[in-house]
């Protein structure tokens, strides 16, 4: 057995064994978040055994991830939290809020992403990771939260050859909820529809993919599902939920190739259709009727020509100055290819348990003009 799989085996176990004892120790009743109290949240903490089973829960997520991505041969970076060059910028591509803040003499962002960490990094080394929170200034909602943590991940290569590591992340995933049965079936809306959805994507050979063209007459079909403006065509996460449901086959699906101008300015132009990219985003069914679903992950390749990404950012009126230093990077020597990744590990955790809003799985939730101690 190689190390890869030896470390992943041993923390399939030790989440084995937390979990009974854990079980154990605390009883068999349900564990369901009680009802978000600002107010009162930092006594619900401390009363609540809840908080503890999903400290477990994230816990092995973190590990877990940690070991997939070693494993595959990807480095971990400790990156900023502060940048003056947000990755999403809000415009016509992105639906993001940055955060500004004024640090000493200088203007910028808390991070919305680790990516422009990693890309420079990718001239001498072929894959990098990261597991940190990500701060984002949009209104919260059940599908976002002003700071959640990301899984992120970068490799010298096309997303052809990134999407397979994303997927076996996924079965990685599930098999560690597999592993926490004793705790998951208390945490879980419906332990049974959990376990049958886990055990579909362990089991699969590979998941479904379509382009946005292909679905785009059937998601025509309904004016919820989809959403157009002068930047092009989009999804919405109505759209995303019954795409799922329809194509998915019991498992997640992956739709790729968006329109150009209604991703980020950064994704690399279809060479076959420039007004699309190279992208994909990963797309869950809900678990259970108002459970968590829609993308739970995005990926895309990343423009390697300066020209292409100083004309994205002009297509979406987005100020290029901020963005310098990155469209330079593609006229270095040795420039090379470059592909990433995203997954939320809230919206993960909330899929996985059929929760319908992803502040019921982080432990103290930051949400915009809502004071939440400590």
């Amino acid at each position: 057995m190689d190390m890869e799989n030896s470390i992943s085996e041993r923390i399939l176990r030790l989440a084995n064994v937390d979990a009974n004892e854990f079980v154990k120790t605390n009883g068999q009743n349900n564990l369901w978040p009680p009802l978000y109290n600002a107010e009162s949240y930092v006594g619900d903490v401390v009363r609540d055994k809840y908080f503890a089973a999903l400290a477990v829960v994230r816990h092995y997520v973190k590990l877990t991830s940690d070991a997939y991505w070693s494993g595959v041969g990807a480095f971990n970076v400790d990156l900023f939290m502060l940048t003056p060059s947000a990755s999403s910028p809000m415009g016509p591509g992105s639906d993001s809020e940055v955060i500004s803040i004024q640090f000493g003499k200088y203007h910028t962002n808390l991070t919305d992403s680790s990516q422009f960490g990693f890309e420079p990094l990718m001239f001498h080394l072929d894959k990098t990771y990261c597991y940190l929170p990500s701060m984002r200034g949009e209104n919260p909602d059940a599908r976002h939260l002003n700071q959640f943590f990301h899984c992120e991940a970068e490799i010298v290569g096309t997303l052809d050859e990134l999407l397979p590591s994303v997927d076996g992340y996924v079965q990685a995933l599930a098999r560690i909820f597999v592993a926490l049965t004793p705790i998951i079936e208390l945490m879980s809306i419906d332990f049974s529809k959990t376990e049958q959805a886990l055990q579909n994507i362990i089991n699969a050979k590979s998941f479904n993919k379509k382009t946005f063209d292909e679905v785009y007459p059937w998601l025509l079909e309904n004016s919820a599902f989809h959403s157009v403006n002068d930047f092009g065509r989009s999804i919405t996460n109505n759209g995303e939920v019954a795409l799922a449901r329809a194509m998915g086959n019991g498992l997640p699906m992956w739709l790729s190739n968006y329109d150009r101008d209604t991703v980020a300015f950064y994704q690399k132009p279809n060479p076959g259709n420039t007004n699309s990219v190279i992208n994909a985003d990963l797309l869950f069914a809900p678990i259970i009727e108002g459970g968590f679903g829609g993308e739970i992950a995005g990926s895309g390749q990343r423009q390697d020509n300066s020209e292409e990404i100083t004309e994205s950012l002009k297509r979406q009126a987005i100020d290029g100055k901020p963005y310098e230093w990155y469209v330079n990077l593609r006229k270095q020597p040795n420039y090379k290819i470059t592909s990433g990744f995203g997954l939320g590990i809230e919206r993960f955790i909330a899929w996985a348990l059929g929760y319908s809003d992803i502040k019921d799985v982080i432990h103290y939730p930051r949400l915009k003009n809502i004071k939440t101690l400590p």
